[in-house]
């Protein structure tokens, strides 16, 4: 009897740990689903407002670029800016696809309106392009020299076809982390003044992170001032190695001219793996020198916003960030350092973020706004968050080169 009692509460301990389990699990899967209703609706609002671009301007000449197919948000979503950017100054109709979210699946496909909606304007979404230009359409290759990548492909664009269509990778890694990006630049910094926005839904979740966080932004001017800083583990230290193995160097606007004087000493020797990884993936010590320097010059700012991609398959971030927050944090530290107004006040983080049931498709977006709205931002060479950070600071909301620092 007793034999059977002891087998009968061990199944039942083992029942309803299962059961709660399962229940964990679904919760947890149900409250980062996100509306599938509404991306069905903005799908349909896409198609839509494209034919109403289509109907008032007959006349457009249009363009479809080969675009990125997998890579993470920010890779995508600088692409498709400048690929907007530059059919704008080709006087071409910009043909916008669906973001690739790799989340959901590595071909899973969401509207690009859901996320930005300065692309998806006075364009024609990829939905409609076969039954717009039906055989009318002109294949392209536009690939030459890094330094004439811009001018030749603004050049061949003008041409008198209706629909081109280019079927080399024009914006690819090489291109973006060379000198021949640096003339963009100037226009691309209006571009964004002018056409960067975010969709509604990332806008509300970043003003509610704002106010609940108390971050000062345009929406919460009463928030604190903060620093932010993007810190980068998870799984980008293998693809450091790799950049360090074959020497490259920081990508896109953290290669800017004006930025050199922000890139904290030492600078980066692309023929030194060491230092490369140093500046990829920048230790403990580099990050509070870098925090040191404005908690010095900048004594207002007691409060520092973390960035971080720590999640159940990246532990060991989590970690990371606490060796920083108890450093930022410390007393006896800060009086070393010379920080005139003593420690941190206050540390946030990503995971503290107020994301409601079905936002979590926002959180790389809304991320990238908070870091945006900082005072002063501290980021990666290598990283593409980073550079969108740093590009949307500098030139949607003309800012300054000497509130950031690049490690």
């Amino acid at each position: 009897m007793r034999s059977f009692l002891w087998r009968w509460r061990i199944f039942r301990f083992l029942l309803f740990s299962a059961i709660s389990t399962l229940c964990l699990i679904s919760y947890f899967y149900l409250k980062s689903r996100p509306s599938y209703a509404l991306y069905e609706r903005l799908a349909e609002q896409e198609i839509l407002r494209s034919q109403t671009q289509i109907k008032t301007n007959p006349n457009q000449r249009y363009v479809f670029f080969r675009q990125l197919q997998g890579a993470g948000f920010n890779n995508q979503a600088q692409e498709i800016l400048l690929f907007h950017h530059l059919a704008i100054q080709s006087s071409r109709t910009y043909i916008y696809q669906p973001l690739i979210w790799r989340p959901r699946g590595e071909k899973a496909t969401v509207p690009l309106s859901a996320f930005m909606l300065g692309p998806t304007e006075g364009t024609v979404t990829s939905l409609l392009f076969d039954q717009l230009c039906r055989e009318d359409v002109t294949h392209v290759r536009l690939g030459v020299d890094q330094s004439e990548q811009w001018e030749h492909a603004k050049s061949a664009l003008r041409s008198s076809a209706r629909c081109v269509v280019v079927d080399d990778w024009i914006l690819n890694w090489i291109y973006l982390a060379s000198p021949g990006i640096h003339p963009i630049w100037p226009p691309y910094k209006e571009y964004l003044a002018k056409h960067f926005k975010w969709s509604e839904a990332v806008q509300r979740t970043a003003e509610r992170a704002h106010s609940e966080l108390n971050l000062r932004s345009k929406s919460h001017i009463d928030g604190e001032p903060y620093i932010s800083l993007h810190l980068r583990r998870g799984d980008f230290e293998n693809h450091c190695y790799g950049l360090a193995d074959d020497g490259t160097g920081f990508t896109t606007w953290t290669t800017l001219p004006e930025l050199r004087k922000s890139v904290l000493d030492p600078q980066l020797d692309r023929a030194n793996k060491t230092s490369i990884m140093e500046h990829c993936i920048p230790s403990l010590q580099r990050i509070l020198s870098a925090i040191d320097q404005y908690a010095r010059e900048r004594p207002h700012l007691r409060t520092v916003h973390i960035l971080h991609d720590g999640a159940w398959d990246h532990p060991t971030v989590y970690l990371q960030y606490y060796k920083l927050a108890a450093a930022l944090t410390n007393a006896a530290r800060a009086r070393s350092a010379g920080w005139p107004q003593g420690p941190m006040a206050r540390i946030t983080h990503s995971a503290m973020v107020p994301i409601h049931w079905g936002e979590a498709d926002y959180s790389v977006a809304v991320d990238v706004e908070l870091a945006r709205n900082a005072e002063v931002f501290i980021g990666i060479g290598y990283s593409s968050l980073s550079t969108q950070v740093i590009a949307l600071k500098l030139g949607a909301d003309h800012g300054r080169a000497e509130d950031i620092m690049i490690l």
